[in-house]
């Protein structure tokens, strides 16, 4: 029998899948165990109810913060999907076990402990969770008195003069609370695949409003530490939804998401790309119609927007320009590659400037009466 590959050949072209993305939507409880076996480090659960019988069975009982922690972080509404488990042996440190969980999966974006660890511990974390290339967001407790909360060289103060922007510390009667503001932030995410959010102003399921003044409130809120409270009797809202360093989580968030969606873009574009992509002007401008792509996506979903542009100069884009969409993409020519670049096979920089759509937190009603 002769073969027909000579009149018709079949050519199969396996199309390499983008690497997974970090789930943003997704957080770690990192537990310290006085009975860890390796077979704990890491466990997965999609339910309040799965997880309950998961702790359980792994020696933490209902009165445990690990417990409690995993039941407020599903009390969330819209509660997340998912409950990443990691139980570390106390001759850990924290980052210690988070780093040995990176080891199995980066798959989360949320991380919170279920034990209390010292202010330095939890510094040296959030140190460590700010040089790590793969983004995440510590949900840290402030727990003790509003005073001491706030006194100088507290946790809250030193993450304030730290300047993080990995960090939202809420003042918290437990350090499971904090667990409750995670799974509300995942659960946020979970629920707006399509459209912004924003954590500020939001209920916290699983966990009741501090009884705090005014004046306590504000000198919370001065060192960009959250509250939990109570305004109007009836509404219980998360004030407001801040990093130490002024940046909100939603900012933050976005822009993380932002990162690995034209890291991902960049990849497929070079790795997928059937024919090779010359050191030409016209690479660029596949590039950029690849990052477009991604941009024009988040001003639909409401995290870009028109606006001025008000920073330092990107390219030919100066301030008070203004960027249409919410962002604009600006590449040299490779007329002006350096020979070094070009030898090492280097594409030019692509500059972005994007323009976030920022959030309401405040309003002034006036009321004009005529008598």
């Amino acid at each position: 029998m002769l073969s027909i590959d000579t009149i018709a050949r079949v050519a199969v072209n396996v199309v390499r899948s983008a690497a997974a993305p970090t789930s943003f939507d997704t957080g770690l409880l990192l537990v310290k165990d006085a009975n860890f076996t390796a077979a704990k480090r890491l466990k997965s659960y999609a339910s309040s109810a799965e997880a309950a019988a998961g702790l359980i069975e792994d020696g933490f009982a209902a009165s445990t913060e690990a417990y409690k922690a995993a039941q407020k972080y599903f009390a969330a509404s819209p509660s997340p999907a998912c409950l990443l488990v990691s139980c570390y042996p106390a001759a850990e440190t924290p980052v210690q076990a988070l780093d040995a969980v990176l080891d199995i999966t980066s798959d989360f974006y949320g991380v919170a402990l279920a034990d209390s660890r010292t202010d330095t511990e939890l510094l040296a974390l959030d140190t460590h969770v700010s040089g790590l290339d793969k983004p995440c967001m510590l949900f840290l407790p402030l727990t003790g008195t509003p005073a001491a909360v706030v006194a100088a060289n507290s946790l809250l103060d030193r993450l304030h003069a730290a300047g993080t922007k990995r960090a939202v510390a809420t003042y918290a009667a437990a350090v499971s609370d904090a667990a409750a503001v995670m799974g509300t932030a995942m659960g946020l995410q979970a629920a707006h695949a399509a459209s912004a959010f924003s954590l500020c102003y939001k209920s916290v399921g699983g966990i009741q409003p501090s009884d705090l003044t005014q004046s306590q409130v504000d000198a919370i809120q001065a060192l960009n530490g959250n509250v939990y409270v109570t305004r109007g009797y009836t509404h219980h809202l998360l004030e407001k939804g801040s990093t130490p360093s002024g940046y909100r989580y939603d900012e933050v968030l976005y822009l993380d998401m932002i990162a690995q969606d034209l890291q991902n873009a960049a990849v497929t574009l070079l790795a997928e790309n059937q024919d090779k992509l010359p050191q030409t002007d016209d690479a660029s401008a596949q590039f950029m119609n690849a990052f477009s792509a991604v941009l024009i996506g988040y001003t639909n979903r409401g995290v870009l927007a028109t606006a001025a542009w008000r920073g330092p100069a990107v390219g030919s884009f100066q301030a008070g320009d203004y960027i249409e969409n919410g962002f604009a993409l600006w590449a040299d020519s490779y007329d002006n590659q350096s020979e070094a670049d070009r030898a090492a096979h280097k594409a030019v920089p692509i500059q972005a400037a994007l323009t976030l759509a920022g959030s309401l937190e405040s309003i002034v009603i006036t009321v004009n009466v005529r008598i």
